[in-house]
């Protein structure tokens, strides 16, 4: 059974901006998606580069550059304030400050 609709000529005009208007949203949507996984796996990429380079280092060399500068802030504080639990007082050190030593 074929239905047939007449449209006005503004009912006609409507939906087909509405229809372009979707068109043109799920376009850039997909846009938006292609670059955020573009961007994600520039990301991977580079995490897994920043990995490998890592990796390759001499241990001391790795430990100098990622743990060293923030244990050292941490057991000067540790030495000036002494406190009754010291290992807790230092972990707690570390991730409140590990903000500012990371890349």
């Amino acid at each position: 059974l074929l239905v047939s609709t007449q449209f006005t000529g503004k009912q006609w005009y409507q939906r087909r901006v509405r229809a372009n208007n979707l068109r043109n949203t799920m376009a850039s949507l997909s846009l938006d998606a292609a670059n955020k996984l573009a961007a994600g796996e520039a990301e991977a990429a580079k995490r897994s580069k920043d990995k490998a380079e890592l990796q390759a280092m001499p241990t001391r060399t790795y430990l100098d550059q990622t743990v060293v500068p923030i244990l050292l802030q941490g057991l000067g504080v540790l030495a000036k304030e002494r406190p009754p639990n010291p290992i807790e007082y230092l972990a707690a050190f570390l991730l409140k400050n590990k903000h500012l030593y990371e890349d």
